[in-house]
């Protein structure tokens, strides 16, 4: 049957032709082009059709168009993955040095979008990808949910990769600077990894763990390198399997009451630059031996006026306490509470040891510098937060040892992105009546047209999606855009901010400053 006269007579352009589809519904009858003629010997002239132009669809041609989104959306969520991409340029270049260039990318493409998408599954990657700049700066990369299982699962089984990626962060380190290695549990319920085991807080809690120990740089405030041991194995052994896999030999560790340093004296010994610093527990009979309460100095730089003590020992160790004069209210105030109205004053003065903590340490250190390195371990709790909540990388959801230690590989990634995000948004002064979340949410709603993809862009300039303001300011602040800030609450958080940093400073004044009468 061919294509009927009343479909045949619509208005349509010169040199067409119109065709029967085998398809229903709109494109059923299609416009073609005339692009020739072919010459047959002996007959007549037969007409070359090309490609479809139109359609004739509801008595009228229609013309064919590209299809909405045929190069990818025209716009795209911006500010967080600008942040994100700024802080972690090195990470890319080192998994670019020491992997295949598939594999490194969508590793560091996969971190990117853990850290600007809290909580994001694998089988969202995609869609995230697509919806922010990440896809637009990094095209062609496949995170799609089995992409990701076989990513976690080859670079688990490929030591030599982490190794070398491990080496490249450690060179980064600076001289000076403090290595602090630490640790943390991570749920893992799976019934098919060997790395799962029950610990100490897991059967307390009913649930299996991972261990995930990792070094931490106290300067840069940023994790550098990790592994990860199952959630059984104790800490003394799990440390110095770290310190020898990846070979630290310089910096201090950190740790919690109770580790014995005995446990990795040959470590230490073998790296004489690698030093520990442990509190001791309050009824250490050290404390009292070597009169660590009778404190001999202030310590400078504290309002709240600490005091110390420094003594050195038998065999070249020392000893520092302090005593923080506002956490010793805190601490008596819930004794006090707890008592429930039975005071003993007997009891109560043998309690002179409230708001104190006593270090043991292999190095000489400065007092303030013992004590500041300890205090900015609050840093590494914060991560440890965002580690297990923010970010969503609390519970795993993997099928294999392999798999484990090639997610916790990327999750260092990510963790790394976002230490150095924390510190820049605690800097700018934004992070001090803003959460962190709060910022990323504000920076996710910063979206801009791709075409526009300058690097930090002006404030005021074209390419922004119905932004706003204070989102804008924001950016300005975290050095994501040029220009200056204008709404008011912006201004009041950062001079309050300014405020807490120079207390004597007077308070910004509201509103345009009067001209001056002549």
């Amino acid at each position: 049957m061919g294509v009927p006269e009343e479909i045949r007579k619509v208005p349509r352009p010169p040199n067409t032709v119109v065709v029967e589809n085998k398809c229903e519904g709109p494109k059923h009858y299609g416009v073609r082009a005339r692009v020739g003629v072919k010459y047959v010997p002996g007959g007549n002239p037969q007409p070359i059709n090309g490609g479809i132009i139109g359609y004739i669809f509801e008595g009228r041609f229609v013309p064919v168009r590209d299809e909405p989104a045929v190069n990818g959306p025209d716009s795209r969520s911006y500010g967080a993955a600008a942040f994100a991409r700024r802080e972690s340029g090195d990470l890319m270049e080192d998994l670019l040095g020491t992997m295949d260039i598939d594999y490194a990318m969508r590793a560091y493409v996969s971190a990117l979008l853990k850290v600007i998408k809290p909580g994001i599954k694998a089988k969202r990657m995609s869609m995230e990808y697509n919806r922010t700049f990440v896809g637009h700066w990094y095209p062609g990369v496949n995170v799609g949910k089995n992409a990701m299982t076989e990513l976690y699962r080859n670079i688990g089984m490929d030591g030599t990769i982490r190794a070398a990626f491990t080496a490249a962060r450690l060179e980064r380190v600076m001289p000076g600077h403090h290595l602090i290695i630490d640790g943390m549990l991570k749920e893992d319920n799976s019934s098919v990894n060997d790395l799962s085991g029950f610990s100490f807080k897991g059967r307390v809690k009913g649930i299996r763990n991972i261990s995930v120990i990792f070094a931490y740089d106290l300067e840069k405030k940023e994790i550098v390198c990790s592994e990860v041991f199952p959630g059984n194995e104790i800490d003394a052994a799990a440390y110095s399997a770290f310190i020898c896999d990846n070979d630290v030999r310089s910096g201090i560790l950190v740790t919690d009451k109770g580790f014995p340093p005995s446990k990795i004296s040959k470590e230490l010994d073998e790296r004489p630059n690698l030093h520990f610093i442990t509190p001791l527990k309050r009824n250490d009979t050290r404390i009292k031996t070597n009169k660590m309460m009778e404190f001999t100095g202030l310590l400078p730089g504290y309002d709240s006026g600490i005091l110390f003590k420094k003594t050195r020992l038998k065999g070249g160790r020392f000893l520092y306490s302090f005593r923080d004069p506002e956490k010793a209210a805190i601490e008596e105030a819930a004794y006090l509470r707890r008592l429930n109205g039975e005071f003993d004053n007997d009891k109560f003065s043998e309690k002179e040891q409230f708001g104190t903590i006593t270090f043991l340490s292999d190095e000489d250190l400065k007092p303030e510098d013992a004590y500041a390195i300890y205090s900015e371990r609050w840093l590494i709790e914060m991560v440890f937060r965002f580690y297990k909540n923010d970010i969503d990388l609390a519970t795993t959801d993997v099928q294999d040892d392999y798999t484990v230690i090639g997610e916790e590989f990327v999750n260092l990634i990510a963790t790394t992105i976002t230490c150095r995000m924390l510190k820049c948004a605690r800097d700018s002064g934004l992070l001090g009546e803003m959460s962190f979340g709060d910022i990323l949410d504000d920076l996710s709603g910063v979206w801009r047209k791709t075409d526009c993809d300058d690097e930090n862009p002006g404030r005021d300039s074209k390419g922004w999606v119905h932004p706003f303001e204070y989102a804008l300011d924001e950016m300005v602040v975290l050095h994501l855009a040029k220009g200056r800030v204008k709404t008011e609450t912006i201004k009041g958080l950062l001079d309050r901010s300014d405020r807490r940093k120079n207390p004597d400073k007077p308070p910004r004044k509201r509103g345009k400053p009067k001209k001056s009468q002549s």
